[in-house]
């Protein structure tokens, strides 16, 4: 379970404009899949910017489980699309997570998001703000 990730204090002002922004991206915004999870802001200033002291953060949490990585299109393509049965509720989520995805494209570096464990799976879209902060989203994905 992933839940539980402290967050650091941010040091300067352009991190907690960033975090800020994150922060509001997620507010109340959900994944939706066999059950819907929220999604939360991480936010990590003292991990280094090297891919694989990232892949260390997510192994560290997930010592026994499979982790996959996958692209950040990929994962994101089901939940951006819209479909015809959809609510206007559920098409607000679906723009409110494409401006997520475009928000971390925007802003951070190196993104790579990984897929902990098997059918509750700990999701993380994560990559380094350009002050070499560890930071993105995690959250949890049911597929049985």
């Amino acid at each position: 379970d992933c839940t539980g990730i402290e967050k650091m204090p941010a040091e300067n002002e352009q991190k907690e404009g960033l975090e800020a922004r994150l922060e509001k991206a997620c507010e109340n915004l959900w994944w939706s899949s066999e059950a819907d999870y929220p999604i939360e802001v991480v936010w990590q200033p003292q991990v280094e910017t090297q891919a694989k002291t990232m892949d260390n953060w997510v192994c560290h949490r997930h010592l026994e489980e499979e982790i996959e990585k996958v692209s950040l299109d990929d994962f994101f393509a089901r939940v951006t699309t819209p479909r015809r049965w959809h609510t206007d509720e559920d098409k607000q989520q679906v723009s409110r997570l494409q401006q997520l995805k475009e928000l971390l494209v925007a802003e951070l570096s190196n993104i790579q998001v990984y897929r902990c464990g098997e059918v509750e799976i700990s999701a993380y879209a994560l990559g380094f703000s350009a002050d070499a902060v560890l930071t993105g989203f995690q959250t949890v994905i049911v597929e049985t």
